[in-house]
């Protein structure tokens, strides 16, 4: 029995092993057939039997099917054991290949490892699974969609190299990482007309090294991305190595540097900051590692404001700079509007509260604190609204028409109110408030306070003043009405009719201007002179005109028929109404013209008095002059000696011709500056040197009165601007004033300062001083006072000392008592002063 090729059957030969050949059924058949005649014979000669012919071809043809059968049988017994020979060699084969597919299938199917077989494109075998730990799912169909289990990419990728394993046989090898499990390695190839694909799991050296290939790539992503979102901000981002040196900077850090790119700044290393910033930050990451300011730097030639955050790390630092200036400029506004704000809200007379959602204070202006006297130190606690009236009731500040309780419920519902509300509260102290409250989008409320106390104070005193004027109106002599914008009576009173003869019935009516213009009785005069014309006509055209040019307030007179002069006024009000007033004023002319005709006559007298001062001084002069020349001719030796009598005559006549030449002197000055013909010479006037001459003048008079003088000059200075003549003029008259009334043995005090860039002379005696109604008069022409004086001059002395001080700019005052007198003249001390007075 051999196998055939192929089909694992044995296959049946009827050739003997022997190698010899066979007999077939035929041929034993044609052998019995032809040994008949022989074994017949044999068999009679033997038998002695006649056995016919057919039976012994029978019996030998039963003998040969004996014959076959047995050796069939023989044959098939032979044949029977060779097949359970070979069916038992068989069994071994098959037992011994099935314990290497199980075992090969075994080793397939192992939780390490999962293999797809396909067959065109068809898969005919899954084998196998991967662990749990790389995140693949157990269930086959899940397994082979690609798309659910990995990541877009991976999966697109494992699809197109299987592709090309199964039509062009191409094997691959590739690596999955993007699992959130451990990394599997696909491996494919072709085995005979079959592809398999096998997934295993990656462990060890291999599965560490594709982790940090892994991370590395992710590393390397995530730098690039935060690059790319650092390049796209608008604000300089730059990092730095150990040394501090500029390894990386973005777009917006190599355009403020005026780079020509990221590469050039970072190769030319071009600093964003000045030197001591960056040696400030590097102080700075040195002991807190972190470095958050506000530096200033120059860019695109303007320098502006940056919010600076410097931080250390492994490679070495990293920096960025958020431009501020418009937040900061922003910032500053608003901080300003805020404070101007507050500073505006606390100039307020209405106080303003704001409470937030807790109902605790949070603003309140200067007017809130005085409205209900509250301490600045409470109300920096921000107190609660509901305490805050809890401590106003216990003081007795709040209503007490309604109870606590309802006020709290009242506070309540106006902060849960959408609308704001408006509430009116009558303190116990008098005062009436009305609250307005607005709801705020963002919780809390806004509560403004106006105290209407002093509004309806006024409003009761003016509906009072309203009666009071009206009565006062009815009362005047001046005939006043008013008329509205559409030209009717509003107002008038009982003066009004009485003037134009108008009945009463007719101004209860309220009739319109033009209507009581045609019931007038008294009519108006035309002008005799060529002033305009003044009829009623005119004021209705006042009253009715709606250009408001034409409504000015419009005053003047006109005279009646019956010979009376009247006074008008036209006055434009408010909301179109005018206002018309008239006034008999027949008296007031006659009395001005009266007054006028006397002005003019007193005029003319004291323009004589003038000429006539003026011309007496000038024809005085001229023997005065004649009568101290001869004095003085008289005094010298050519003349002759004198007697004692004689000299002593002559002293008297000195004295009195000097008081008399100073007299005139005077009064041509004052009429100089009357007639403003007096110019003033200005010069740098030493104040020690004016001072003595005027001392010196008077030296006589002192030492005739036995009286001393104190000169102190040492707080005004060298010298000041102004008229040397004059100044010496002014302090001769206040020296012989004060010598004229201070007591024997006392001492004139005279002092100079100068105070507020002005230079002041004090004269001071010891006198008997002023009397209060003396002091307003003392400056008149011809005014003198005698008590205490030792003589009555003219009343010049201090009449003229003003009229020089007027010239200069200057001012006089005294400082009067019974202890004495002080009188101050002041002197601008500049030049510009001067300057003017000239």
């Amino acid at each position: 029995m051999d196998r055939v090729p192929g089909s694992g059957r044995p296959e049946f030969s009827a050739t003997p092993r022997t190698g010899r050949p066979g007999l077939g059924l035929a041929g034993l058949a044609v052998l019995a057939l032809s040994a008949r005649p022989a074994a017949a014979q044999s068999i009679e000669q033997r038998l002695g039997i006649d056995i016919p012919a057919n039976e012994i071809l029978y019996l030998a043809l039963f003998a040969l099917v004996v014959g076959v059968a047995m050796l069939a049988v023989v044959w098939l017994i032979q044949q029977r054991s060779r097949v359970e020979e070979a069916n038992e060699q068989l069994r071994a084969e098959l037992a011994e290949s099935r314990f290497e597919a199980e075992t090969r299938g075994a080793l397939l199917s192992g939780d390490d490892q999962q293999i797809i077989v396909y067959s065109g494109d068809r898969v005919v075998d899954i084998l196998g699974a991967l662990p749990a730990a790389t995140g693949a799912p157990s269930d086959s169909r899940r397994f082979l969609d690609f798309h659910e289990w990995l990541q877009r990419p991976a999966a697109a990728r494992l699809e197109g190299l299987i592709d090309r394993l199964k039509t062009r046989a191409e094997p691959f090898s590739l690596t999955i990482d993007h699992l959130d499990g451990q990394p599997i390695e696909a491996t494919g190839r072709t085995i005979g007309a079959r592809a398999i694909v096998r997934f295993s799991p990656l462990s060890g050296l291999r599965e560490e090294l594709t982790r940090l290939r892994r991370e590395h790539a992710g590393l390397l992503e995530t730098v690039e991305t935060l690059q790319s979102l650092c390049d796209a901000l608008a604000m300089p981002v730059w990092l730095r190595d150990r040394q501090g040196r500029l390894v990386w900077v973005n777009r917006a850090y190599a355009a403020a540097v005026d780079g020509k790119g990221v590469a050039d700044a970072v190769e030319r290393q071009l600093e964003f900051l000045g030197e001591q910033d960056r040696a400030a930050i590097a102080l700075a990451r040195e002991t807190k590692s972190v470095f958050v300011d506000r530096l200033t730097t120059v860019v695109d030639a303007d320098r502006r404001s940056f919010s600076v955050i410097d931080a250390a790390g492994p490679l070495g630092s990293a920096g960025l700079a958020v431009d501020v200036s418009e937040a900061e400029a922003v910032r500053q506004e608003l901080n300003q509007t805020v404070k101007s704000h507050s500073e505006t809200l606390d100039h307020l007379t209405t106080a303003v509260a704001r409470f937030d959602e807790k109902t605790q204070l949070i603003y309140h202006n200067a007017a809130f604190q005085r409205l209900f006297d509250l301490t600045s130190a409470y109300l920096d606690t921000a107190p609660d609204h509901v305490a805050m009236m809890d401590q106003l009731r216990s003081r007795g500040v709040l209503p007490e028409d309604r109870s606590l309780r309802d006020l709290k419920h009242e506070i309540i519902a106006a902060y849960r109110a959408t609308e704001p509300t408006e509430l009116m509260w009558h303190l116990a102290d008098g005062r009436t408030l009305r609250i307005f409250v607005s709801p705020e989008p963002q919780g809390g409320a806004t509560w403004v306070f106006e105290d209407l106390t002093e509004k309806l104070e006024l409003e009761s005193r003016l509906k009072a003043l309203v009666q009071l004027q009206g009565e006062t109106l009815d009362y005047l002599s001046e005939a006043v009405a008013v008329f509205g914008q559409d030209g009717r009576l509003r107002l008038s009173n009982p003066a009004f009719g009485e003037m134009w003869g108008v009945a009463e019935e007719l101004l209860a009516a309220k009739p319109h201007i033009k209507a009581l213009g045609k019931n007038v009785a008294v009519a108006i005069r035309p002008p005799e002179d060529d002033r305009p014309a003044v009829d009623w006509a005119f004021f209705c055209q006042a009253v009715t005109a709606f250009d408001e040019g034409a409504r000015e307030a419009t005053s003047g007179e006109f005279v009646l028929a019956d010979g009376r002069i009247a006074s008008f006024g036209i006055v434009p009000l408010p909301n179109g109404q005018s206002m018309l007033t008239f006034s008999d004023i027949s008296d007031a002319r006659r009395a001005e013209r009266m007054l006028r005709e006397r002005n003019e006559a007193l005029e003319v007298a004291d323009r004589i008095k003038t000429d006539f001062v003026k011309h007496v001084n000038y024809e005085l002069r001229s023997p005065l002059t004649n009568i101290i020349g001869f004095s003085a001719l008289l005094r010298s030796k050519e003349t002759g000696p004198l007697t004692a009598r004689q000299s002593e005559y002559l002293d008297y006549i000195s004295i009195s011709t000097s008081s008399l030449m100073t007299i005139v002197n005077d009064i041509l000055d004052l009429a100089s500056i009357d007639a403003g013909t007096m110019d003033l010479e200005m010069s740098d006037v030493d104040i020690a040197d004016t001072v003595n001459k005027a001392a010196e003048a008077v030296r006589d008079r002192l030492k005739e009165g036995d009286i001393g003088i104190d000169i102190d000059v040492s707080g005004a200075g060298t010298s000041f601007r102004a008229d040397e003549h004059r100044v010496t003029q002014i302090l001769f008259n206040l020296l012989s004033n004060a010598a004229n009334f201070a007591p024997a043995g006392s001492t004139i005090g005279v002092r100079a300062l100068r105070d507020n860039g002005e230079v002041a002379f004090l004269v001071h005696d010891d006198g008997p001083g002023i009397a209060p109604d003396q002091v307003a008069r003392i400056f008149e022409r011809f005014e003198s006072d005698p008590v205490g004086g030792r003589n009555s001059g003219a009343g010049l002395g201090l009449s003229i000392v003003k009229s020089f001080l007027d010239l200069h700019k200057g001012s006089i005052a005294i400082d009067s008592s019974k202890g004495g007198t002080t009188v101050i003249c002041r002197f601008p001390a500049g030049d510009a002063f001067g300057e003017a007075a000239e």
